[in-house]
């Protein structure tokens, strides 16, 4: 029996991770900052559907891994696969100052924006 209270706290955060993304979008705040909400949504969103269908839930930040748990429910375009690793290293990377350190473009976080959007409402409606 899928778990629906359960997944809806992890839809609830993750609505308000793509919020907050947008906000700062609209301000044009910066770009990794926006970035890492953009991940915390996806991750999130993820994880709800593993919540509904009682899987238990991957202690990772990596959104390939989690999509590839999350395939046997929903399916992900080969390009969009590569734009999760992008996503993924905006937590992962970005997060602090270093080598791998970088600000997205405007335009990468607006497609990864929209990537996000359209995750979410895909598995919201799954969800409800």
């Amino acid at each position: 029996m899928p778990s629906k209270i359960y997944a809806d706290e992890w839809l609830n955060l993750a609505g308000k991770n793509l919020e907050t993304a947008d906000l700062l979008y609209k301000e044009n705040h910066y770009t990794d900052v926006i970035g890492i909400e953009i991940q915390q949504a996806i991750e999130k969103t993820f994880k709800a559907l593993q919540a509904y269908n009682n899987l238990p839930l991957d202690k990772t930040h990596d959104l390939v891994k989690l999509q590839d748990k999350a395939s046997k429910f929903i399916s992900i375009l080969p390009e969009n696969i590569e734009l999760l690793e992008i996503i993924t290293d905006y937590y992962m990377s970005n997060r602090y100052p270093g080598p791998n350190y970088s600000l997205p473009s405007k335009e990468e976080i607006a497609d990864a924006q929209k990537f996000a959007h359209k995750l979410f409402q895909e598995i919201k409606n799954m969800i409800v």
